[in-house]
């Protein structure tokens, strides 16, 4: 019997073929999630991202492109919401020095461990390519690709103003434009969440707009009590749930939620309870914001001021334990501090607070005598207005 010798261009085929079916057959890791895409357009040699690794770690990593492709293994143990930005210079809303974050210029997915998700679209000027595999992802797509061009338009608007002398006619008109198109795209945003009660995507942007204090907190509970008691234990779906709870529980006249935590700068426990018997100052702040940061040299102040009657209780979310200690020791802010962390020690979910700075005047039992968000200076003559009485 004679030996069939297989032609080399024949060979070459079928090591292709193998490969391809290789990586059609490449198994998503039971702790990981799997990216992948071939997107027009996309012109970089890697994207970049950050999540939190199945130990909670913080996960810096890049995502590598070749002639717009790309795959992308990662690890986590909890559903989570992750984006690639692209690097892409096109898609990077610059002005001045600086650049705008826009939505519209990430690659945005949800991932669970298990899945596999492939992005399908082009990059303009914009990310218009979305997410599929998941319904979760399926959903993300139907909202995202119908306000990331709206929020692209929002943006170059922006830009197109920030060219423009003070003074000039024209700003009105482009600013008018830019707040309809943001009007239009919260309108998508509340009828996306109403109306997708089983969707954990619909989940994951409710709680968004309420970090970002989009929706009233009386249509945030309506909307989360409307939602499918089929998505509980789902993280988004928990973190509303938690939001909601803090609204409730967090009203002016309330007795502030006690809470123990061991995330503090020397490691011992610290209980809210331990404070009672004095006026209490909780200020919630971290190193990045600017109006915190501002305001902390008149906490320091009321500390002084009223030391006998007053304890501040400063609650630090976004930096590190080292950057913290470096920074109060510089300034000489030597209250109580502690630190934000996750599940049970999230205090910016278990409390609903949505904006930095917040603070919040509690009276010797505990009570909620005021709340303030954003910039809190008025949340000073409030405490004259108590301790001079």
């Amino acid at each position: 019997m004679k030996n069939r010798v297989i032609p080399q261009f024949l060979l070459i085929l079928l090591l292709i073929v193998g490969l391809f079916s290789c990586d059609e057959k490449q198994e998503v890791p039971a702790d990981g999630f799997i990216v992948t895409g071939n997107i027009p357009g996309l012109e970089t040699e890697f994207m970049s991202t950050s999540y939190r690794g199945p130990n909670g770690e913080r996960v810096n990593d890049s995502v590598f492109v070749e002639n717009g492709e790309f795959t992308y293994i990662g690890k986590i143990a909890t559903p989570s919401f992750i984006v690639f930005w692209p690097n892409d210079e096109k898609t990077i809303k610059r002005s001045g020095r600086g650049y705008y974050p826009a939505k519209s210029s990430q690659f945005a997915f949800l991932a669970s461990p298990g899945d596999r998700i492939e992005f399908k679209g082009e990059v303009t000027d914009f990310i218009n390519a979305y997410p599929s595999g998941t319904q979760a992802n399926d959903d993300l797509a139907k909202i995202n690709s119908e306000i990331f061009p709206m929020l692209n338009d929002a943006v170059n608007l922006q830009l197109e103003i920030n060219t423009l002398e003070e003074g000039d006619a024209k700003k009105d008109n482009l600013k008018s434009k830019m707040a309809g198109i943001e009007e239009q795209v919260l309108a998508v945003k509340t009828a996306f969440v109403q109306n997708n009660p089983n969707s954990k995507a619909a989940a994951w942007y409710l709680s968004d707009m309420m970090v970002r204090s989009q929706v009233s907190q009386e249509d945030a509970i309506a909307t989360f009590k409307s939602f499918d008691t089929a998505l509980k234990g789902y993280t988004f779906y928990e973190q509303v749930a938690m939001r909601v709870e803090g609204i409730e529980s967090t009203l002016p006249g309330k007795i502030m939620p006690n809470f123990t935590t061991n995330l503090t700068l020397d490691g011992e426990p610290f209980e809210l309870n331990e404070l009672r018997g004095k006026h209490v100052l909780i200020d919630f702040w971290g190193i990045w914001c600017g109006p915190c940061v501002a305001e902390m040299p008149k906490v320091k102040e009321y500390k002084e001021k009223y030391k006998d009657e007053l304890v501040i209780l400063g609650i630090n979310s976004g930096d590190t334990k080292e950057r913290i200690e470096k920074f109060i020791g510089e300034n000489g802010y030597d209250w109580t501090q502690v630190m934000t962390g996750q599940g049970a020690n999230d205090l910016v979910l278990k409390l609903n607070v949505a904006g930095f700075p917040t603070k919040f005047i509690l009276d010797p039992k505990g009570e909620i005598l005021h709340r303030y968000v954003g910039e809190t200076i008025d949340a000073f003559d409030a405490i004259d207005q108590i301790l001079q009485d």
